[in-house]
């Protein structure tokens, strides 16, 4: 289960990395916008993710109060799913008016499932552990952060060509854009396995975990 929460966001983190890195250029070939007007698009997609952020770990938590003992999981799990079926229509569409509001509702569908996520892991390991656990996760995100660039460029290298031959661009894929929309389909897939990872696997075992870990704390605190 620890191994499970661990990833999950790792993941997340991996598509939101190589989606921040070509997002301009992508913007731009898609949808024929200028640097400045792809500049306040992609504000406007940040805003959804702080936005996603502050709603998710209230919900998670009234959730809790209301007796779902996994719902942390549940909210986060569902998150990742949802940005993977928003972010879908959006990456096909050549409509831009129909594009920012999807691809806000994705980004806050990402940015929210990290906080229910992040509890959800404390959760699971003892507090005599929580400087260990933080180190692999920050060492893990920090390897994935740092490879979706390349990865992200390097699938969409092999897609690119004088078309990409995915939805309707409005311009004939200028700034290097042709490729990207296929790279960005097929990232989809770490968002949607980290979805099924907390859903699937994480959420089974979490109750137990969970005791198993405030075991660990009492036993600390008695010894």
């Amino acid at each position: 289960m620890v191994t499970a929460a661990t990833m999950a966001p790792v993941l997340g983190y991996f598509f939101f990395a190589g989606l921040r890195t070509f997002a301009i250029v992508f913007v731009r070939g898609r949808f024929g916008l200028t640097q400045g007007s792809a500049t306040v698009m992609l504000a406007l997609i940040g805003v959804g993710g702080v936005i996603g952020a502050l709603i998710t770990g209230r919900l998670a938590d009234s959730l809790i109060r209301l007796g779902r003992i996994t719902a942390r999981l549940t909210v986060a799990g569902g998150a990742y799913l949802l940005a993977a079926c928003v972010f879908l229509p959006g990456l096909l569409s050549a409509s831009l008016l129909l594009a920012i509001p999807l691809f806000m509702i994705g980004a806050a569908a990402i940015g929210g499932a990290n906080p229910p996520l992040d509890a959800a892991r404390l959760d699971l390991v003892p507090y005599q552990l929580w400087g260990r656990a933080e180190s692999v996760r920050s060492v893990l995100r920090s390897t994935l952060q740092a490879a979706a660039p390349l990865v992200f460029g390097y699938v969409s290298a092999q897609f690119g060509g004088a078309s990409s031959g995915v939805g309707q661009s409005t311009t004939p894929q200028p700034h290097r854009a042709a490729g990207l929309d296929r790279s960005f389909l097929i990232m989809l897939i770490p968002l949607i396995a980290a979805g099924l990872l907390v859903l699937v696997r994480a959420r089974r075992t979490y109750p137990r975990d969970v005791a198993t870990a405030m075991a660990s704390d009492a036993a600390a605190a008695a010894g």
